[in-house]
């Protein structure tokens, strides 16, 4: 078993291997100093900043809002609130957390659901509380496979032919961060395995990945609120889909519909997919 320095060592080697541009050799020491029975954040960290450079999912996010100016936005999984307070003033926005940890006060647009997305949909109609289709929505909560399928189902029925769905975590680093069980301080569970579902079960729908730091971003268009075909087949969905391995992935840049994350390409590609949904 190697030395409890060696990882370390590993680290700082890739550092500067990082730092003076060689990128792969680099990654291939950070991989090394992951312990596999054990836990490195920082590696982790380094590592997704390596493979995920450009601005990260945060930027994209404000981005987004900039650009879009959405008048209505949902956000499912707030934490501490971080791109809940990305919205503008003139965005109606509700976040919906079970156990939120926000800081002093929301601004007066937003509005906070202190419970489980499964009851919030179980008990508000969204299309009321806006007055119309939601505009835009951020699924960032429970990071598993079926919760996140569950969520989409539950905001298509919301959407418009212009609305848009964003999901965070669909880009994972390797398979142990991928996993359903966490064991690791840097994690995106099996949040991923929704692009190849949706991808799949309803080729219908516009669907890219930016892979932004940390876990990607992947984002969704041409909802259709009749749909039910998810939820008409969730239980054998999910069946299909939870068994899949993430090691078994080939060619992940046409997995996950991968665009390059840079500004320009993002209007150019990203933008117009809502516009001519």
């Amino acid at each position: 078993m190697a030395g409890v320095s060696e990882p370390k060592a590993l680290y700082r080697s890739a550092l500067k291997y990082l730092a003076a541009g060689e990128i792969e050799r680099g990654v291939a020491l950070l991989r090394q100093s992951v312990p596999k029975d054990d836990d490195f954040v920082e590696a982790h960290n380094a590592w997704a900043r390596a493979v995920m450079p450009g601005s990260d999912y945060i930027e994209i996010l404000r981005f987004l809002h900039e650009e879009l100016r959405p008048q209505s936005y949902i956000e499912i999984g707030v934490e501490f609130g971080t791109t809940l307070r990305l919205v503008g003033s003139e965005t109606q926005a509700l976040g919906v957390d079970p156990a939120p940890q926000i800081d002093g006060e929301l601004a007066d647009n937003i509005v906070l659901y202190e419970q489980k997305s499964d009851d919030f949909f179980a008990e508000n109609d969204l299309k009321s509380i806006f007055n119309d289709p939601f505009d835009l929505a951020f699924i960032d909560g429970l990071h598993i496979f079926e919760q996140v399928l569950r969520d989409f189902i539950n905001l298509e029925k919301f959407s418009s032919v212009d609305s848009l769905v964003l999901i965070h975590d669909c880009l994972p680093l390797d398979s142990r961060t991928a996993a359903r069980t966490r064991t690791t301080q840097f994690w995106s569970g099996d949040v991923w395995k929704i692009v190849p579902c949706l991808k799949h079960e309803r080729p219908d729908l516009k669907l890219v990945t930016i892979p932004a730091y940390p876990t990607g971003l992947c984002l969704i268009s041409g909802l259709d609120s009749e749909s039910r075909l998810l939820e008409k087949n969730y239980t054998e969905i999910v069946e299909r889909y939870i068994a899949i391995d993430y090691d078994a992935i080939q060619d992940k840049g046409d997995y996950f519909s991968l665009v390059a994350n840079d500004w320009q390409l993002i209007q150019e590609t990203i933008l117009p997919i809502r516009d001519n949904t």
